[in-house]
């Protein structure tokens, strides 16, 4: 209850005090007091007040516990949004990761196809008869503009000396479907720069090779013992010490100095076949069952010939800065 409402209640009951006193004051002695009219008016109305007091009191306390309850409600609905908004992130943040993760499973089932269709003879097909002059992006064109637009890999050799191409290599494509169309007459046998290139189907793997070993070939040989040197073939005349060591180091440590690129003693030019030499006879080991997997160990996207090397190293194979 207010300051102000009790304030005016003790008046109210000072003024009836007051009023009951006066009457008893005029009443003669011996007689029962007389209730005037004013007076009874006056406890009529009082009682009145009091019990709208008491009205007021319980209104008040109801107020205070219905404000109690509706606090209690929205403290628990708060509570309960809270709740419900933090189940809400985690299973955003749980579909994002199943997303996530199926994701990166297709990403990563792609390149075991794509690895296989590039060591496939039915994906792939042989061409003779390109211009020495022409580029990998014309020979590419020249499949796209003829309906063959899925290539996968062009593996086209070229000469160490003037790097132009040697007329021949072989193209793999995504789909047997495309293959096919490229051994027909819409493409075997159509002019690109003068000359007409020939499409024929390729041959398997040589027995022996990584690549045909993991084919079905001969299976890679037994490591010789106490072999720590590896021979490397198929590699791009470009491809530097550097660039060799990156893609052999996954399969262990390999000495300082030991990948030796074999030279032209006169122009400095790769001959497109290395050494490599690693610590330990481990090393050796898994490089050449890596590289026996298709496409398992690659040199600037080439894939590699690996084989044990039981001579020595020439001094004539000597590294890039000369040692």
């Amino acid at each position: 209850m207010g300051g102000e409402q009790l304030e005016s209640k003790k008046r109210r009951r000072s003024r009836k005090r007051s009023k009951t006193s006066a009457a008893d004051d005029d009443e003669p002695a011996g007689e029962e007091p007389k209730v005037t009219e004013e007076a009874a008016a006056a406890a009529v109305a009082a009682s009145d007040e009091d019990g709208d007091d008491d009205n007021d009191d319980g209104s008040t306390t109801n107020e205070n516990k219905e404000s109690e309850v509706t606090k209690e409600e929205e403290a628990a609905t708060n509570d309960n949004g809270e709740e419900g908004e933090e189940k809400k992130k985690r299973k955003r943040k749980r579909n994002r990761k199943k997303k996530t993760d199926t994701t990166d499973a297709e990403n990563a089932a792609e390149p075991e196809a794509d690895a296989a269709k590039l060591s496939s003879v039915e994906h792939t097909v042989f061409i003779e008869g390109l211009p020495f002059t022409s580029s990998e992006d014309q020979i590419r064109a020249f499949f796209t503009d003829l309906g063959c637009n899925d290539i996968l890999q062009l593996r086209l050799p070229v000469w160490q000396d003037s790097g132009r191409l040697r007329g021949f290599g072989h193209v793999v494509f995504a789909s047997q479907e495309t293959r096919t169309r490229a051994l027909s007459s819409e493409v075997n046998g159509k002019e690109l720069g003068g000359r007409y290139i020939t499409v024929k189907e390729a041959n398997a793997p040589r027995a022996g090779t990584t690549i045909g070993a993991a084919l079905g070939g001969r299976p890679v040989r037994e490591q010789p013992q106490g072999c720590k040197t590896v021979f490397v073939r198929n590699l791009p005349y470009t491809a530097t010490e550097e660039e060799i060591l990156e893609s052999f180091r996954v399969c262990g440590k390999i000495l300082d100095g030991g990948v030796r690129i074999a030279r032209n003693h006169s122009t400095g030019q790769s001959k497109g076949f290395c050494y490599v030499e690693y610590k330990n006879e481990e090393g050796a080991l898994a490089s050449v069952q890596k590289a026996a997997k298709p496409f398992g160990l690659q040199v600037q996207g080439r894939p590699v010939f690996v084989d044990y090397d039981e001579g020595t190293m020439k001094n004539s194979f000597r590294g890039g800065d000369g040692k």
